[in-house]
């Protein structure tokens, strides 16, 4: 066991770049207040772990067979989580009871970390990089009116944050067994007294897991859902397997791909997450965190000198959805320019006469021809590049999306799968963003894009990008 001033946290990562790039800061923000992090993941990560105050530590498994491209298969990546979890957890608990950390943090996706901290009875924390669902039931109290008030009132109910020394955050948590034997009830709460009363009343009305981002996710989840359904009997052979052999519970489907801890840190504003007034108790958002962590690599790109001010598009659909073919071929025709960039912008009438030239970063990896004033790269300092950008076209993956509001830059949004559909909703209805719907139709809806920069509200801008981790380093203090 390592000696150290406060103690060992021992964090679960996925090997994924959003993932990961999403919680580095927090792992960085521990090991400055004198923790020990040590932070579990695959060897292409090793390098920006420790540059981010991470102990690398790799997985007791071969992670060079894992297809990122399961993200978007349901069902299969619910039967690779139990299988993972089998395979990994006897070295994992064996590791942890040598290192007897302080508290367990975990991806949400990750169901090892999960099982880990309950198993060893510590305080978990789950982090979550996309947007959340919390598939217990709970409930929302509301301030009403009574009847023949004037008074118009809503609050939450409210509870304390553990460990943050009587701060109170909004929102309900979970639901006892008492509980939900008393939904069905639940909404005559408050219609029964009170009337002809003046002033107001307290009502507890029940919250669903679809009105907790549930309902956002369903259009997405049904595409192709059913072609992987012949995963299902090896699946339940992992779900008997951990139950039986670890006692562990809550493996149904949203469960696994939810994982829950004690505790329960978002990487997003409130504003980001669908149903998020009806997120409390052990709940926190932090913020998006990946742009404040500490970059490793780098490479030699800057913009060039765009003659007569060419608008500056970057455009990267991901690391794992990033081969929709009819998309390329509609950025090539309609943003491509023989002349090599140069034109002449008059904004004002743009939209009207097309007379504007772009100047392209892509990020592309593979053979291709591309016009003179497209400049492609397997990889960018993407934090570089949107500092510098007019527009961004993304599939919509949560760093991404909020990288570009932090350096107030548009996105034009084309989800490639269920979760970057949710982002992409999200944003649109915010207003910093636009979804492509049409591709016959991208020049057309990049002008439309930017133009809604002039229309943006700051003061929501800097509440979404905004980081508060201070909180939760109280509550790694006080366990």
């Amino acid at each position: 066991m390592h000696e150290t001033t406060k103690g060992t946290v021992l964090f679960y990562g996925i090997p994924a770049y959003g993932h990961t790039l999403s919680n580095l800061y927090l792992a960085g923000r521990l090991a400055e207040a004198g923790f020990r992090v040590v932070y579990y993941s695959a060897g292409p990560f090793r390098k920006v772990i420790r540059e981010n105050g991470g102990e690398y530590r790799p997985y007791p498994m071969d992670w060079r067979e894992l297809d990122l491209r399961d993200g978007e298969r349901i069902l299969k990546l619910y039967r690779l989580i139990l299988q993972y979890t089998d395979q990994m957890l006897p070295d994992l608990l064996r590791q942890a009871r040598q290192e007897r950390p302080r508290a367990i943090l975990f991806e949400s996706l990750a169901l090892w970390g999960r099982a880990v901290g309950q198993l060893l009875g510590l305080p978990s924390f789950s982090f979550y990089s996309i947007a959340a669902i919390d598939w217990t039931w709970g409930w929302q109290e509301e301030k009403r009116p009574w009847p023949g008030s004037r008074e118009r009132v809503l609050g939450r109910g409210r509870r304390s944050w553990p460990g943050s020394r009587g701060r109170v955050l909004g929102g309900s948590g979970g639901l006892s067994d008492s509980g939900k034997r008393e939904l069905e009830t639940g909404w005559k709460r408050g219609h029964q007294k009170g009337k002809g009363c003046t002033g107001s009343r307290t009502v507890r009305l029940p919250v669903s897991p679809w009105e907790k981002g549930l309902g956002a996710y369903a259009p997405g989840f049904s595409a192709g859902f059913l072609r992987y359904v012949g995963e299902l009997p090896g699946t339940m052979s992992y779900v008997r397997r951990l139950r039986g052999k670890y006692g562990l519970q809550r493996l149904g489907l949203l469960q696994v791909l939810m994982n829950r801890g004690d505790y329960n840190l978002c990487g997003y504003s409130r504003l980001f997450q669908p149903g998020g007034h009806l997120f409390g108790g052990t709940y926190r958002f932090v913020g998006p965190l990946s742009v404040h962590r500490r970059a490793v690599e780098h490479n030699d790109f800057t913009w060039p000198e765009a003659s007569g001010g060419a608008v500056r598009v970057y455009i990267s659909l991901g690391t794992i959805f990033n081969r929709n073919e009819r998309l390329l071929q509609e950025v090539i025709h309609q943003f491509g320019d023989p002349g090599g960039g140069k034109g002449t912008r008059d904004c004002s009438k743009e939209r009207d006469s097309g007379k504007v030239s772009f100047q392209v970063v892509l990020v592309w990896e593979g053979e291709r021809q591309f016009p003179r004033n497209f400049i492609v790269r397997p990889f960018v300092d993407q934090s570089a590049v949107l500092g510098q950008a007019d527009l961004f076209i993304t599939a919509g993956g949560v760093n991404s999306i909020h990288e570009a509001l932090y350096f107030g830059v548009p996105c034009l949004l084309c989800p490639q799968q269920g979760e970057q559909l949710v982002n992409a909703r999200q944003f649109e209805r915010l207003g910093f963003g636009r979804i492509l719907r049409d591709p016959a139709r991208l020049r057309q809806e990049a002008l439309a894009c930017m133009a809604l920069r002039k229309g943006w509200k700051e003061k929501r801008r800097a509440a979404m990008t905004a980081v508060s981790l201070e909180e939760v380093l109280e509550m790694f203090e006080g366990l």
